[in-house]
């Protein structure tokens, strides 16, 4: 049985800027949404089903901080399932919320979301890139190489030589302006191909921190350690929401397409009961159940590279026989399974750069009213995602607590 390695390399940065609330969606930078078909909307809906899933999924591995995409492993799947025939097609389908024998929709899908979200702002700088990297001698369907091309933009290049890891790698730099430089140490003999699938995510803030306001303040870490850390600060009108399981404050990017979600679990409450709590159904109705406060927001700066391994997790959600010998990736070549799903990020923020994004779940009483001043302290371990808005998509979502 031939291997098949997939690896993904997600990044995000997003640099806070100059401009006010008031200013999104000028005529210099107007708000724009994504135009999709009824289909593409529910594997939208479905994609984030998937996301609060893999981001439920991967808190409960470890106590530290991390972060995910759940966008670029679609997009990873998405390419995969193109390769994929019988029940393997099956299971991936099904770990994506998709329908069986759905591929051609899947790729009209991820191709509206491949040349859309670049372009929805200004101020935003949102760059998608995929990959099929072949040993030269290795033999493969031609109408693989053509689908993938079509509708994911792949870049196809052998990886033959001695230094196919270098190639795999400064691939990955380029397309993530050097923020991973590295995913593989070496290609083993057994790996044949490898697709990959990388973005690049850096955007202004609509609404600054003041340089002047950051503060060294305690940070109650998840072991329950106090650990000093730079503090940002804020005072403005921000769309908030409190609940009986989280309180969550959403701060917008540009002209408002992308927005971070910061959550913190209310009292008496986990991180781990937020995440268990999230589906696209609840993200729905929490983020129209928003409503704009005054907050006094206070946001650390950190940094976080994270690893993941995905093949347990994969096989866990439901697709059981592509990491076997019963598995048919015959519409690549036939002989392949899958020998390693991974995914590498790393996320910055700073006054110049923050990203955090959050779960959220309505259908809670509100316990803040317009015109109160609400006291949003991230000062102790939080949940962040970054989505998009006229979809929701979760382009990255993460935990921060402190501690790596």
């Amino acid at each position: 049985m031939k291997h098949f390695v997939l690896m993904a390399a997600a990044v995000a940065a997003l640099i806070a800027g100059t401009t006010s609330c008031e200013k999104m969606g000028n005529k210099d930078n107007p708000y724009k949404s994504l135009e999709l078909s009824t289909k593409s909307r529910e594997f939208a809906r479905a994609g984030n089903n998937f996301a609060f899933d893999f981001l439920d999924r991967v808190s409960a591995v470890g106590e530290g901080s991390f972060m995910v995409s759940p966008l670029s492993a679609q997009f990873l799947l998405g390419m995969m399932l193109n390769g994929a025939r019988g029940a393997t097609a099956d299971e991936i389908a099904g770990v994506l919320g998709y329908g069986a024998g759905e591929v051609d929709a899947v790729n009209e899908y991820c191709q509206a979301m491949l040349k859309q979200l670049p372009g929805l702002d200004r101020k935003t700088r949102l760059a998608i890139a995929d990959a099929f990297a072949v040993k030269g001698n290795f033999m493969y369907q031609a109408s693989y190489r053509e689908v993938i091309k079509k509708y994911y933009e792949a870049e196809i290049f052998d990886v033959s030589s001695g230094g196919g890891a270098d190639q795999i790698n400064k691939w990955c730099s380029a397309r993530t302006n050097g923020m991973i430089p590295k995913i593989v140490d070496m290609i083993s003999r057994k790996a044949t191909v490898c697709l990959l699938n990388a973005m690049y995510f850096k955007s202004e803030w609509s609404v600054k921190f003041p340089v002047q306001n950051t503060k060294v303040e305690p940070f109650l870490t998840a072991s329950g350690v106090a650990k000093w850390m730079s503090m940002m600060k804020n005072e403005h009108d921000f769309l908030y929401q409190d609940n009986d399981l989280f309180r969550a404050v959403r701060l917008p990017y540009g002209n408002g397409a992308f927005s971070m979600t910061v959550i913190l679990p209310s009292d008496g409450k986990t991180l781990a009961d937020v995440t268990a709590a999230l589906d696209a159904e609840s993200w729905e109705a929490f983020e129209q159940s928003m409503v704009t406060c005054q907050v006094d927001l206070w946001l650390p700066r950190f940094e976080t590279r994270y690893h993941a391994g995905l093949n347990s997790m994969l096989s866990s959600m439901g697709m059981m026989s592509a990491f076997t010998e019963d598995a048919d990736f015959s519409g690549i070549s036939k002989g392949l399974c899958l020998d390693e799903v991974n995914q590498d990020t790393v996320i910055k923020v700073d006054e110049a750069g923050t990203e955090a994004a959050v779960v959220s779940h309505a259908g809670y009483a509100m316990a803040a009213l317009p015109g109160e001043l609400v006291v949003f302290h991230a000062d102790r371990p939080f949940l962040y995602l970054i989505t998009e808005k006229s979809s929701g998509t979760v382009l990255f979502a993460g935990r921060y607590t402190g501690e790596e």
